[in-house]
């Protein structure tokens, strides 16, 4: 019985180290840009932090003005609003997520 239980626990940690943002929505209208991203396994604690908007044309970061996260039924819904951008090439998003440096390209 405790093998069983400590292979759960490991399972659920490897779940969680490799969860990875999934992109669903990308606009750069109302002179902001917001990125919408999910993630699967986000459990009971979801933090997000040190978000930049990396448009790569140009190498330079832009810090998020705005994040907004929520949690229903382990699925992590997460809203980023950066300052207005006119130009990118294959953008992507630099964050922390409970703690742990991640990175996604945008969806366009």
């Amino acid at each position: 019985m405790r093998t069983l239980i400590t292979a759960l626990i490991l399972i659920a940690i490897n779940m969680a180290i490799n969860a990875k943002p999934q992109c669903q929505g990308f606009n750069n209208y109302d002179d902001k840009v917001t990125i919408v991203f999910t993630d699967d396994n986000a459990g009971e604690q979801y933090t997000v932090s040190d978000v930049k908007l990396i448009p790569t044309w140009r190498g330079q970061e832009y810090q998020a003005t705005s994040v907004k996260a929520t949690v229903k039924n382990g699925v992590a819904t997460v809203t980023l609003i950066f300052p207005h951008i006119t130009q990118f090439s294959n953008p992507k998003v630099t964050l922390r997520i409970n703690g742990k440096k991640t990175s996604f390209k945008v969806c366009q």
